[in-house]
């Protein structure tokens, strides 16, 4: 599920965004990829 997080915010934002925000604000980073998760499950 990682990499298709990061493949879709690449998608979206650019090259790179999510890589940036795990840096950047963590907390973001981790909320954002966890409402990923909760909207994606299979």
């Amino acid at each position: 599920m990682y990499e298709l997080f990061i493949e879709l915010t690449n998608q979206l934002f650019w090259d790179g965004y999510a890589e940036q925000l795990a840096k950047e604000n963590p907390a973001v980073f981790q909320f954002e990829f966890a409402e990923f998760i909760n909207s994606y499950q299979l």
